[in-house]
């Protein structure tokens, strides 16, 4: 039996000249065209694939960068409003020092030495918002908050200047609390304690136990010292400038008359003497000989 023969699995390539130089052949299996074409094709994937790759790394590589670059602004603009927040603590800090001097000149005390709770849920005054939501908006509105602080800074000079040349004048304004205590009864018009229908209360009545400290309300001289009638015993201070301060129904008087009592100063304890419904300060305030409501010069 005859075998069939293989066909030849060559294949020949010619390239011809446009000269007439001889043309150039060769030959090549199709195994080896058909391998060769495969090297080919999965290079050409292989460098497509690198080509895409390197691509996608360098716009990484951008999106990176961007991203640093962004970081690097907004850190910055951080030091720049930390620095800026610091100047602004540092202003409010000046201003509340220069406060605290003004009330020590006209002998002010804080709201904790009032002797009445005093409701907390009110409130009021300038409100520096921050409005903004960009770093440099927020920039721009702390730089304004700064602004307005030197301003009102500047009037609180301007004022702290006139307070100062006027020392004696605001030392001598009845504005201190000569007493801790509660007000049992106030400025005006009243039901009589004592029965007999209404009668006219000409100071305020702040009520503690006895013995409890009266204090000056203002600098001034003690024009009276001792026992007057319904008062018990009573202390009249003369502050000048037309006013003038009493202090009755108390248990023991510190002080003499003619002498010089400062704002703040210890000048009796509290008691039960006189007409009186129990312990309690008796307090009244003189300007230019009538009686004006106490509360509308205390803090």
């Amino acid at each position: 039996m005859k075998r069939k023969k293989k066909h030849n699995q060559q294949m020949t390539f010619m390239l011809i000249p446009h000269n007439a130089a001889r043309p150039l052949r060769w030959k090549m299996s199709r195994k080896l065209l058909s391998g060769a074409a495969t090297v080919i094709a999965v290079l050409i994937i292989c460098m497509g694939a690198i080509g895409v790759w390197f691509y996608v790394s360098q716009d990484d590589i951008r999106h990176v960068n961007q991203i640093k670059r962004d970081n690097h602004e907004k850190i910055e603009t951080i030091e720049l409003l930390n620095q800026e927040i610091s100047k602004i603590e540092k202003q409010q800090e000046e201003i509340a020092q220069k406060q605290k001097e003004l009330k020590r000149i006209m002998g002010i005390k804080s709201e904790n030495d009032r002797p009445v709770e005093v409701s907390r849920g009110g409130k009021g005054g300038i409100d520096y918002r921050i409005r903004g939501r960009g770093d440099n908006e927020v920039l721009q509105q702390t730089v304004e908050i700064r602004t307005q602080l030197a301003i009102q800074e500047k009037e609180l000079d301007e004022l702290l200047a006139r307070v100062n040349n006027n020392k004696a004048y605001f030392r001598s304004i009845p504005n201190q609390w000569p007493a801790q205590g509660e007000i049992s009864s106030e400025f005006g018009w009243r039901s009589s304690p004592f029965g007999g229908g209404n009668s006219f209360h000409e100071g305020i009545d702040i009520a503690n136990d006895s013995g409890v400290a009266v204090v000056a309300a203002a600098d001034g001289t003690i024009g009276f010292a001792g026992w007057k009638g319904a008062y018990g015993k009573l202390l009249e201070i003369d502050h000048g400038y037309g006013y003038k301060t009493l202090y009755g129904h108390n248990s023991a008087l510190l002080v003499n008359e003619g002498e010089q009592v400062k704002k703040g100063q210890e000048i009796a304890r509290m008691g039960n003497t006189g007409r009186s419904t129990g312990p309690h300060l008796h307090f009244v305030v003189m300007k230019d000989g009538e009686a004006q409501d106490p509360q509308i010069y205390l803090p």
